[in-house]
């Protein structure tokens, strides 16, 4: 093979590693203004795991932003985790509704507990979940 053509090779697979590099750091940089950022959500054999997606701006302040795979669990309701019913067992990270509500109350395993915006919970197959101050999105 001719020099010629070997040098291309490498200068355009060069190329080709650069730009691929460029890509990801301009997405890491980008992502980083975003704020503190909750996991996406992923549903494997009925159970729900997770990614990522946003839960407070970069200034620290909640938000409320309801997205496909959330549950909005309203104050003063109660609600079953079951595999393959409406509220799946899993790893949620708890969203206040209200853009004021830092704390809220939730009863998870019986007990009532404080929790915070952008707290992580792991509700099991059977636990019954309540909001007892204000309504909370499970993400």
């Amino acid at each position: 093979m001719d020099p010629k053509y070997i040098i291309l090779i490498c200068a355009g697979a060069v190329l080709v590693i650069a730009l691929i590099v460029i890509a990801v750091l301009l997405r890491r940089h980008r992502r980083k203004g975003e704020g503190e950022r909750a996991e996406e959500v992923k549903i494997i054999d009925g159970v729900r795991y997770t990614k990522n997606d946003v839960i407070a701006t970069p200034a620290g302040q909640a938000n409320i932003t309801h997205r496909p795979g959330d549950f909005l669990l309203e104050q003063g309701k109660s609600v079953t985790a079951e595999q393959g019913g409406g509220f799946l067992p899993g790893k949620y990270t708890v969203l206040a509704t209200g853009e004021q509500t830092q704390t809220f109350k939730l009863r998870l395993g019986g007990y009532v507990r404080e929790y915070e915006h952008g707290d992580t919970v792991v509700v099991g197959n059977g636990e019954t979940v309540s909001a007892v101050s204000c309504s909370v999105i499970f993400r």
